[in-house]
């Protein structure tokens, strides 16, 4: 996407394909509508209170394209000429026409999914309400419905769709990577007893996970694995439905989302486990605690939590003992848009993250205000996209910097990717953990039960 983005083409001529597309869009438009999202649509003064909340805007400042106002109403605009009779009628001079051209709705994909994570942190600072980031993700279900959707959150969708999991994980690779991390456990911790099961029933715990840490990660997974040993836990892993991620709520897309969600929710009711326990995934953690009842009309009868209050709880329980100064680094903490604004977890990790960690630096802003990782909204799954994404996260690398910290800890994969990326392309000195990661290195064995953890 190469300089300002550009508005749709108003009270444009469309053409036989173009007005099927209309056609398609205007039905769309009015089958999605809510009684929410229809006051986003006219409740916007334009005072310009999200331009400053918005690290896309901030970071070109010079460009008012990239203001959460500006990309709304090219969404209102499609309201306007649908909803609005005066606006039907006096569309061009009220400039509310839209026209379903390809090239038109290129253009609205773009700003829909290339020029903003859904991060929220506009809507927090609106004086009127207004939801902007839903009205983005409103868009994007339609476009997603129409086609017009970028490639790789196309791919990892259908991924989803076909095989359960985002990355087509095999159930062959599913059981050699717990094969493999049990093995490791065994052999770090000097046990013979410890075991990874699947699909055993009636459980303390049912745990998903993100297939990042089945694929290409199992060390997360094995962080989990011993915390749950230690603690003497009581859980299983589902065979089909461990996957908690779902690009149905980047896509707007509420039909896979409400397949991804029910896949676990349905594993949880048929194993009897007692609780749901989620990975560190943001938005794995939104969809699977929150959203994802309501799209797989799901009632929530079983406790649902993040891997992270597992350790707040284990912690106050007396469960599992942890030494602090074994991460004696300087440690601050990113708050994930879907964890903290979404989620409402903000003191948890950090109460966690005190008890591990020796020198603990709070980030400025924080809580539901702190920006984005600049990897939210499925935009690492779009290459496309990228050149802007690390144009903008300036916002976020200077939050960093001026923490000095040696370590940036967050509770989300998908942040730590996104932070990732920004710590390499701004070069700043410093490294991204996850909290289990701390929580890990911090576990202090049973007395006598060394193993060959030192190798």
């Amino acid at each position: 996407m190469k300089g300002r983005i550009v508005s749709l083409a108003a009270g444009s001529q469309p053409d036989s394909r173009s007005a099927t597309q209309y056609r398609m869009l205007s039905r769309l438009f009015r089958e999605r509508l809510t009684r929410e999202m229809a006051f986003s649509m006219v409740s916007c003064v334009h005072c310009g209170a999200c331009a400053q909340a918005c690290h896309y805007a901030l970071a070109r400042a010079h460009d008012p394209c990239m203001t959460p106002a500006y990309k709304a109403d090219q969404i209102r605009r499609m309201f306007n000429r649908n909803m609005n009779w005066i606006c039907r009628i006096l569309s061009g001079r009220l400039n509310a026409g839209t026209s379903a051209a390809d090239a038109d709705m290129e253009r609205l994909r773009d700003i829909v999914f290339g020029a903003c994570t859904g991060c929220r942190r506009c809507t927090f600072n609106c004086p009127i309400g207004v939801d902007n980031a839903a009205l983005i993700r409103f868009t994007r279900g339609i476009l997603t419905e129409m086609g017009v959707v970028p490639e790789g959150l196309s791919n990892a969708s259908r991924n989803q769709w076909l095989s359960g999991n985002q990355m087509s994980v095999t159930e062959e690779e599913f059981f050699d990577s717990l094969d493999w991390i049990k093995a490791e456990l065994q052999y770090e911790l000097g046990v013979g007893d410890l075991d990874i099961l699947v699909d055993k029933k009636d459980c303390d715990i049912i745990y998903a996970v993100n297939p990042r840490e089945i694929k290409y990660d199992p060390h997360s997974l094995m962080n989990a694995a011993k915390l749950f040993y230690l603690a003497g836990e009581s859980w299983t892993l589902p065979r089909y439905g461990w996957d908690q991620t779902n690009f149905g709520l980047f896509s707007g897309d509420d039909r896979l989302g409400a397949f991804m969600a029910g896949n676990l929710y349905r594993a949880a009711e048929r194993l009897r486990a007692r609780r749901i326990v989620v990975s560190e995934c943001g938005h794995g953690y939104r969809s699977v605690r929150w959203e994802g009842y309501s799209w797989a009309n799901n009632q929530q009868t079983i406790p649902t939590e993040s891997v992270v209050e597992t350790v707040m709880r284990y912690l106050i329980e007396g469960r599992i003992k942890v030494d602090r100064l074994r991460n004696t680094g300087s440690v601050t903490f990113h708050d994930s848009c879907n964890v903290a604004r979404y989620g409402g977890l903000v003191e948890e990790p950090r109460w966690v993250l005190k008890q591990v960690c020796s020198d603990f630096r709070e980030m400025y802003p924080n809580g539901v205000n702190n920006f984005c990782c600049t990897g939210g909204g499925g935009l690492l799954t779009m290459p496309e996209y990228r050149p802007l994404r690390l144009e903008v996260a300036r916002i976020k690398a200077d939050q960093l910097k001026v923490t000095e910290a040696d370590t940036v800890c967050t509770m989300c994969h998908n942040c730590r990717d996104g932070l990732g990326d920004l710590i390499d392309h701004y070069q700043l000195n410093m490294k991204v953990v996850q909290v289990m990661d701390l929580v890990a290195e911090a576990l202090v064995l049973p007395p006598g039960n060394e193993g060959n953890i030192n190798e």
